[in-house]
């Protein structure tokens, strides 16, 4: 537990309400970060069923809105990271071949 309140059932309904309450905040922060309405959404409600795993578990976090954002960047990075293409390794482009080539 992160400082907040005991684990049991009732946190389903702790999410459900910390939900309602920041869902607009927090899909403002994240299309302003990350410039996705899907994007956020999509992450939005992996952060949502995150937190109804891991609250019953683990109790509401001190700062629940918190915690769903933090859940919600992360896994934004995570898929960013995955659909973009594999970056070249260094010095191979264009400058690469010239500093090896001694120009």
């Amino acid at each position: 537990m992160t400082g907040g309140r005991a684990a049991g059932p009732g946190a389903a309904h702790s999410v459900e309400a910390v939900f309602r309450e920041e869902r607009g905040r927090l899909l403002a922060v994240l299309v302003r970060q990350f410039g996705d309405l899907d994007l956020a959404e999509e992450v939005a409600s992996e952060a949502v069923a995150a937190a109804l795993e891991r609250w019953p578990v683990d109790g509401v976090p001190a700062r629940p809105g918190a915690w769903l954002l933090t859940t919600a960047r992360r896994r934004a990075v995570d898929l960013l990271r995955r659909d973009r293409p594999p970056r070249r390794p260094r010095g191979r482009g264009r400058a690469g071949r010239a500093r090896r080539a001694g120009r």
